[in-house]
């Protein structure tokens, strides 16, 4: 089963969860449109997205590749290849490479990622 939770959706941040318990894995794709919070609007058009932090967990022997993949296409850049547990804590600075994009997660087995994103442009509080 694989699954996508909003942890957080607030005016210029958002903090997801996804996971898979399936032992084969599976790919999950969270489209920027969803980071929307109740009292924002959204702009496909100038939306901006950038990962301030990313934590991780994989079953032992497992792989979660996380990359940027073009809105409504198939065309796939950015990746992180992560292993085992660990976290990234961008201090000073965010991975600003194709904000534009969705994120797509691959996940070769059981495993997690948390990411609290940055939401730069294309969100607008109404």
């Amino acid at each position: 089963m694989a699954s996508i939770h909003y942890l957080k959706r607030a005016g210029g941040e958002a903090v997801v969860k996804i996971y898979t318990t399936e032992s084969a894995g599976e790919t999950i794709e969270l489209d920027i449109a969803n980071l929307v919070s109740d009292n924002e609007t959204f702009d496909a058009n100038s939306a901006h997205v950038s990962i301030r932090e990313i934590y991780w967990g994989a079953k032992a022997g497992k792989q979660i590749d996380i990359s940027r993949k073009q809105r409504g296409g198939s065309e796939v850049h950015g990746h992180y290849y992560l292993t085992d547990a660990g976290s990234y804590d961008y201090t000073g600075f965010v991975d600003d490479v194709y904000p534009e994009r969705n994120f797509q997660v691959l996940l070769d087995g059981p495993g997690h990622v948390i990411m609290k994103l940055i939401k730069k442009h294309g969100y607008t509080i109404s």
